[in-house]
């Protein structure tokens, strides 16, 4: 009996530590999946991050902006977080705790909420205060970070505002617009062939080389700065609507010369509607440059930081 109870013991032990060499091993593989120089980035935390996602882009759609996420995008996401607050601490921009609380007020005043109600809140969401806190902290990092880091590398032009509102309104015909162009033309009688794409061939040659073949000898050119679309007969309206700035139009036969405008600048004149959508339109040209640059900083700065990734 004795020896039954001995040989029992002996199997429970062993299997309790088998069982306790697992656990520890599992719990090694759960923390394991990223280092940043020191901070160690846990398989728990990003699950508990997928658990709380439709809580977090609640709070931080900037953050948390795309409809969904794979572990590798959520960590991309921590490890980013890292290397932003990194950046903007170097710079002065420390987002302490009291800065946090203070937003945290504010938003519940402007909301007419307490305290139990925003907790009351958080818990139908599955999110902790302690975990709202970090998200709020983060938000706050990430505006200073789009603000004093990113902003200042882009910039819209008002001619990239006017193309973009032409590209959106190519089909209507009220749009209208006014032009630098430089109008290479000769007379038709003195080509051997009116070969339209010999002409255009020529022309572009000329235009980098200087050098003209015998047969366009008597080419002439004309400069016509500041001429409105209004001034332009309904032909030429439509090969130069259709030509993109700094390139060669089509070729036009008026009055016995062959007539080829370089356009040196097209600028859409604006109108009452042009005018209703142009800060949306430069809004959302920032949006799509500062993602590209934000992307690209990105990319450069990983280089400056110790980065392990064993997902």
């Amino acid at each position: 009996m004795k020896k039954t109870s001995l040989a029992l013991i002996l199997v429970l032990n062993s299997a309790l530590v088998c069982g306790a060499q697992a656990q520890s091993k599992d719990k090694l593989l759960d923390k394991l999946v990223a280092v940043v120089n020191t901070k160690v980035i846990s398989l728990s935390e990003i699950n508990r991050i997928e658990e709380t996602l439709p809580a977090r882009k609640e709070v931080s759609p900037m953050v948390y902006s795309e409809s969904k996420y794979t572990s590798k995008q959520l960590l991309d996401i921590i490890i980013k977080s890292f290397i932003i607050r990194d950046k903007i601490n170097a710079q002065g921009y420390v987002i302490n705790d009291d800065a946090v609380e203070s937003r945290i007020k504010m938003t519940e005043e402007r909301l007419g909420l307490r305290r139990a109600d925003l907790l009351n809140f958080l818990k139908s969401k599955n999110l902790t205060y302690e975990e709202y806190f970090e998200v709020i902290r983060e938000t706050m990092e990430y505006n200073v970070f789009a603000s004093k880091i990113i902003a200042p590398l882009i910039s819209v032009t008002e001619q990239e505002i006017k193309n973009e509102y032409y590209r959106r309104n190519s089909s209507n015909n009220a749009l209208s617009f006014k032009y630098n162009l430089v109008d290479f033309y000769v007379k038709e009688s003195d080509l051997i062939d009116k070969n339209v794409d010999k002409y255009l061939a020529v022309l572009k040659d000329y235009q980098l080389t200087g050098k003209l073949p015998e047969e366009y000898r008597n080419l002439e050119s004309n400069n016509l700065d500041n001429l409105n679309e209004d001034a332009l007969s309904k032909e030429l309206q439509t090969i130069l609507k259709t030509t993109a700035e700094g390139s060669f139009s089509k070729a036009a036969s008026i009055g016995g010369y062959l007539h080829v405008f370089y356009v040196q600048k097209k600028d859409l004149v604006e109108s009452a509607d042009f005018a209703k959508f142009k800060e949306q339109i430069q809004n959302e040209i920032l949006t799509s440059k500062g993602q590209a640059v934000t992307n690209n900083w990105f990319d450069r700065e990983y280089s400056n930081y110790y980065i392990k990734n064993l997902l």
